[in-house]
């Protein structure tokens, strides 16, 4: 990658995760500035703020510091570094609210013998950025370099590749002198053993006689037989030689550093619910319908928002899931005695309620009535994270948090409901900009025709407690 800024006017670094772009990038950019004492060196990355400076300005900030010397006759500032008004390396913010003319004017009129753009995360950053770089490329020693992980094909970034008006250099994790080495000679930078995990995790191997395609790589020789371990600390079988089949698209970018196959994949896999439900037969034929001994049920309620909508209760023993329980109407305090009634006749922790809406006063009224119901605003901000990256809203994050359980929780218990198994079928899901977003609820319904409440019900079950107990967020 430096060798092509080097080397090219324009390079695009299409990058796995964690594979030191932004490291290189910091040196790239001081290299640039020492070595042409007229250069002017713009930075920038994807909104917010952050991103700019805790990324790359916190790797040009640890240079500086190591490299007190190198920076002695400079002028030292927040993402800023200057010998002078006509030659520094300056951090340009890019507003995340504005007209599309405002951003370009951030990026415009920039002239310099030697100009230097960087721009990281440059599939989230607009195309009038771009526009106003190229107007400022047209004369002197100019550079381009933009790096990312490849999301998705579209954008200026794709664009640039797709015409060949780039170098593009590929930064896969495989490449990396961790992965192939198996030591972790570069801290902090992907590892082996993160790499082995992730090929368990996300792929498959071939089947005998099923054909390549696409979404196939073939693994490397020096991962064969390889084992890592499951979160959990389980060990998975060594890796074998041969093809293997991407089967979430995330791989592709977050290892291969390459575009995924498809942008979007389905959110649970029928295998999964097919194994629940087996399961929950098998519990009943042995057990009844009577919940396992000494578990309490989490309740979720999906209340409903139009009047062709149900209110869906369900609750989840741990592992086990009732019977969903359904009933039309719109009128708080209806549904909220009948959500009271449900709840005083079984054992139940709490209740969480979808507090969106005509929902807000059901968790209220609940209480009123000595039960412990939790309001979760199911459109605010996400508590936790995942490997694959962060969540939109909440709401993506207890669908997800459904999902892992299905997948992983051997315990896993659905009963039979054509209705919730259609529900929790149709979702998909796709990563844009690094965060992880479910199927809208609308679009659900309109290729339902009718509300997903049943599905719903269930990944309320699945709000996160905090260290107190409380579930969040709450009223």
């Amino acid at each position: 990658m430096m060798e092509s800024v080097r080397d090219f006017p324009i390079t695009i670094a299409k990058s796995a995760n964690a594979t030191g772009k932004t490291h290189a990038a910091a040196r790239v950019a001081v290299w640039f500035y020492k070595s042409f004492p007229d250069s002017q060196i713009y930075t920038a990355a994807a909104p917010p703020e952050s991103n700019l400076k805790k990324l790359l300005w916190g790797e040009i900030g640890s240079l500086t510091e190591k490299c007190p010397d190198l920076f002695k006759a400079d002028t030292l500032k927040n993402l800023h570094i200057e010998r002078s008004a006509q030659s520094f390396v300056t951090g340009v913010t890019i507003p995340m609210s504005g007209t599309e003319a405002q951003r370009q004017a951030k990026f415009s009129g920039k002239h310099a013998p030697y100009l230097l753009f960087i721009l990281d995360e440059g599939d989230a950053i607009p195309d009038e950025v771009y526009t106003a770089i190229e107007s400022c490329l047209s004369g002197g020693h100019g550079r381009l370099l933009v790096m990312f992980n490849p999301r998705s094909e579209s954008g200026e970034v794709y664009r640039m590749e797709r015409d060949g008006r780039a170098n593009v250099v590929a930064l896969s994790a495989f490449n990396h002198p961790n992965v192939v080495s198996g030591e972790d000679r570069i801290p902090g930078a992907v590892t082996r053993a993160i790499t082995v995990r992730r090929i368990n995790q996300w792929c498959r191997s071939l089947a005998d006689g099923e054909q390549p395609d696409s979404e196939c790589f073939e693994l490397p020789d020096f991962l064969v037989g390889e084992v890592a371990k499951k979160q959990n600390g389980v060990p998975y079988p060594p890796l074998k030689a041969g093809l293997y089949k991407i089967m979430e698209p995330v791989f592709s970018v977050m290892v291969l550093g390459q575009y995924p196959a498809q942008s979007t994949t389905a959110l649970i896999s029928k295998e999964w619910i097919n194994a629940a439900r087996t399961r929950w037969d098998t519990y009943v034929l042995e057990h009844g319908e009577t919940p396992p001994a000494y578990t309490q049920a989490v309740m979720g309620l999906d209340v409903a928002e139009f009047g062709s909508d149900s209110n869906a209760v369900c609750f989840r023993y741990g592992g086990f899931v009732e019977r969903l329980i359904s009933w039309a109407g719109v009128d708080t305090m209806t549904t909220a005695d009948r959500a009271v009634a449900e709840y005083k006749g079984r054992s139940v922790q709490f209740c969480n309620v979808d507090g969106t809406g005509i929902g807000a006063g059901v968790a209220p009224a609940m209480q009123r009535n000595g039960c412990i119901a939790n309001s979760v605003k199911v459109a605010s901000r996400p508590t936790e994270s995942t490997e694959m990256g962060e969540f939109h809203i909440l709401r993506d994050q207890l669908w997800w948090a459904c999902r892992e359980w299905l997948r992983t929780d051997s315990g896993a218990m659905l009963p039979p409901d054509e209705g919730l198994v259609e529900e929790l079928m149709i979702a998909t899901y796709e990563v844009v900009n690094g965060k992880i977003r479910v199927m809208q609820k609308s679009t659900m319904r309109d290729v339902l025709k009718r509300s997903p409440d049943r599905a719903d019900a269930l990944c309320l079950s699945f709000a996160p407690e905090d260290k107190s107990g409380r579930i969040f967020p709450y009223l």
